[in-house]
This record gives C-alpha cells, sequence and structure tokens, in this order.
C-alpha cells in the first residue's frame, strides 16, 4: 500500500487489498516463476504478467511449431475470432508471439444469470538456443482500453529479454550440451 499515493487513489484502500489479494492468488495458481500485476496510481488494475519455464526431461525441446497448439489451448475459455500468431527472432532466441480475446462464461450464466467475460491474452514463447526449457510470458488484461498499451509494454518487454545462466552460486556460466 505504501507504493501508491494517497492523493491519487480513486478507489477505497479496503477494495485495493482487496483487489490485489485476488490478483496474487489468480496470477499464482500456475505456481509460475514469476508472477506480476501492474496497477495505475489510482489503484485500479491494468494486467498481469506470469513468466513459466517449460521442459520435459529426457525428451527433445518442442520446436515453435509443435508448440503452438498448446499455446493457443485456453481451456475452458473461448477464443474470440482467430488468435494472432507470429514467428519472431528476438535477441535471446526463436519465439512465438500469440495474441487472442477470449470469453469465458461467468457466474451463473448457465442458468441464464450472469454474464460473459473477456480477456485479452499476449503469449510470448521463448527458446533459447542451447537450452532444453521454452520460456512463456503471459500477459493478460481486461478492459478492451488497456489494449494498446498492454500490448505494447509486453511487445517492447519481449524485445529486451535476455538469457544469462548461472551456476549454483549464481555466477553467470555458458551452457553445457545437457541443456
Amino acid at each position: 500500500m505504501t507504493a501508491f499515493d494517497r492523493t491519487e487513489l480513486k478507489v477505497k484502500n479496503r477494495k485495493l487489498i482487496r483487489d490485489i489479494r485476488r490478483q496474487a492468488l489468480a496470477l499464482s495458481v500456475d505456481s509460475p516463476n514469476l508472477a506480476v500485476a501492474y496497477y495505475t496510481p489510482q489503484g485500479r488494475a491494468v494486467a498481469g504478467l506470469t513468466l513459466n519455464s517449460y521442459s520435459d526431461d529426457g525428451q527433445p525441446r518442442p520446436t515453435p511449431d509443435e508448440v503452438v497448439p498448446l499455446l493457443v489451448d485456453f481451456g475452458d475459455a473461448e477464443v474470440v475470432g482467430e488468435p494472432e500468431v507470429r514467428h519472431l527472432n528476438l535477441p535471446v532466441g526463436p519465439a512465438l508471439r500469440i495474441r487472442a480475446t477470449l470469453r469465458r462464461r461467468g457466474g451463473f450464466l448457465r442458468l441464464g444469470r450472469g454474464r460473459d467475460r473477456t480477456t485479452d491474452i499476449l503469449k510470448y514463447a521463448v527458446f533459447p538456443p542451447g537450452v532444453k526449457q521454452v520460456s512463456v510470458v503471459e500477459v493478460t488484461w481486461h478492459r478492451p482500453e488497456d489494449t494498446d498499451e498492454a500490448t505494447r509494454l509486453t511487445d517492447e518487454l519481449a524485445s529486451t529479454v535476455r538469457m544469462v545462466l548461472v551456476d549454483a552460486e549464481g555466477n553467470p556460466r555458458e551452457p553445457d550440451a545437457t541443456e
């Protein structure tokens, strides 16, 4: 709470604390390597970001084309339109960029109550050379008016990603043949 300027807040402290707790729980549900929630100085949630790394012991790392079906599977959400899938070359290595709008059934919609909730999502999956893991950055937001800023900031973030391998003591090292 000390990070927010009380003179700029447009929400009550209780509501902000409740929202921060809700965001923290929602973002950590899959035990990501990193989870971040972005808020305006006025206390409005803008976007959530998670970072996960995936590998399958003993199996070669899948190619970007093999990962696309996994990244466009949004579980119980319905994709509005077609997801936008782009293959990129970032400084960290080959990458996929996937952008979609999702619709989830909310509350008691199946019983005729509640409403659909839309969520926008932007994923970057990066495939650093010489590393077995695929790292996926996922950013979600709910307000259409946040789309341009969330997309711009995520694209800028992805373009700056670098990989620095470290040993058990935290010292930089080169990848070995098993990675």
